[in-house]
């Protein structure tokens, strides 16, 4: 069980009805029944007595909150209030038996005992309302532990926090400028390469909305300049001027431009850069695939997705020099590259046209090699930033603007108090190893 099971649970409530849910049971869960007065209800989440009205009437229709009217010795009957059976062992889920087992419940309780205000109508408001924690509550339950969501789309984040797409681009817009946000990756649609993709996410866990003093989890955060951190503009680069080459020769001479060719005129415009050493590179079996090259949602899409393999790979060199063991790609990660670099309708084997077999080993080869060279010039860096390094258990690289940048922010997450900890990488092998 988990947050992001209760938020699922509360499927079709509003975000203020969710959040006062939770903040009940977190509260006072441990005496119920509970007189809980419209007035009451008001003051304790600070939003206006009508509200907090049709929040009680929503819980009440829902079925979360069972209304028990008591007749005292005098005036009305007093409304007392219960959880219901099924919505109870959900709410379990905020108080767990074994809370270290639990991501970020810290940071989520600290959300719920947050003073709000009725400020959602306001997006320039630094004050937050209830809509904007149950946003955060529902990014920290799929969090890593960087801060960073993966594969959170529209919706299951929908879901998650009663929101429409709009309602929640308000809130990425209120949370980035509070800071509470670092970075995010729209997510995009594209036929031929990646195919649809999520926004990815990376939070702020040192903010102090996020950050209590018991926090066991230390989080550092380090702006870095990588050399190689421009590799995948470059490739789109070249791209382009191949595309841009062959049009332009078919117009003056009326004749096809062989790829070859092209790719070799395009080879000597970009001879300098990096994408250039790539060994036995064949632009022309990948070329279909970035025919959306002048899209930058895509340029950033795809670099989000090797920053990702790359801090992948040099986590994975780091916690192989700790023990001494083999540096290796297994069966799964490389499964995982190809399912993220091909649409659904690509990763058929018996495809005759395009994508045949060897343009999509080219994009794998092509994919691992920038990703190769971004985790080769990382691995370097690490020993030279404040950090300890064999207490790192999670590595994220995150881009510090839309446009194309060798600058990045360098979040590393790492549990000393705990002692050795299973690293994303470990828990990614799952022991299954295959040598490349």
């Amino acid at each position: 069980m988990s947050i992001a099971k209760l938020l699922s649970h509360l499927s079709g409530l509003s975000p203020q009805a969710r959040y006062a849910l939770m903040k009940m049971w977190l509260e006072n869960g441990h005496s119920l029944p509970l007189r809980m007065s419209v007035q009451d209800c008001a003051r304790h989440m600070a939003i206006p007595r009508a509200r907090a009205g049709k929040v009680i009437n929503e819980l009440i229709d829902a079925g979360h909150i069972e209304p028990d009217y008591r007749i005292g010795q005098r005036g009305r009957p007093k409304l007392f209030i219960d959880i219901s059976a099924a919505t109870t062992e959900m709410l379990r889920n905020l108080t767990p038996t074994n809370p270290g087992d639990v991501l970020h419940l810290e940071s989520v309780h600290r959300l719920l005992t947050h003073r709000t205000s009725d400020a959602d109508a306001d997006a320039d408001s630094p004050s937050l309302s209830p809509a904007n924690l149950v946003f955060l509550i529902a990014l920290l339950s799929c969090a890593n532990e960087c801060g960073a969501v993966h594969d959170l789309g529209t919706a299951r984040l929908n879901t998650y926090t009663g929101m429409t797409a709009q309602r929640i681009n308000l809130q990425i817009s209120k949370m980035r400028r509070l800071g509470v946000l670092l970075s995010t990756v729209p997510g995009i649609t594209s036929g031929r390469i990646l195919g649809r993709t999520t926004t990815t996410y990376w939070l702020n866990l040192n903010h102090h909305l996020l950050k209590g003093p018991d926090h066991p989890m230390i989080v550092k955060r380090t702006l870095v300049m990588l050399e190689s951190g421009d590799i995948v503009n470059e490739l789109f680069e070249l791209i382009r001027v191949f595309k841009v080459e062959k049009r332009q020769y078919m117009k003056k001479s009326g004749r096809r431009f062989s790829n070859r060719q092209a790719a070799e005129l395009a080879s000597k415009k970009l001879n300098d850069h990096l994408i250039m050493k790539i060994p036995k590179l064949d632009i022309c079996l990948v070329e279909d695939f970035f025919g959306e090259v002048e899209n930058p949602g895509l340029r950033l899409a795809f670099q989000s997705m090797v920053d990702q393999v790359a801090g992948d790979r040099a986590l994975a060199r780091i916690s192989a020099k700790q023990t001494n063991g083999k540096i290796s790609l297994t069966t799964s990660m490389l499964r995982y590259l190809y399912q993220e670099l091909l649409p659904l309708h690509s990763q058929r084997n018996d495809a005759t046209d395009f994508p045949t077999r060897k343009n999509k080993q080219m994009l794998m080869r092509l994919a691992l090699y920038l990703a190769k060279t971004l985790a080769d010039e990382l691995t370097a860096l690490l020993p030279h930033l404040e950090l300890a390094i064999s207490e790192i258990t999670s590595l994220e690289l995150a881009p510090t603007s839309r446009k194309p940048s060798k600058d990045r922010q360098l979040i590393v997450a790492s549990s000393p108090a705990e002692g050795k900890q299973q690293t994303k990488i470990e828990k990614l092998n799952g022991g299954d190893e295959n040598d490349t």
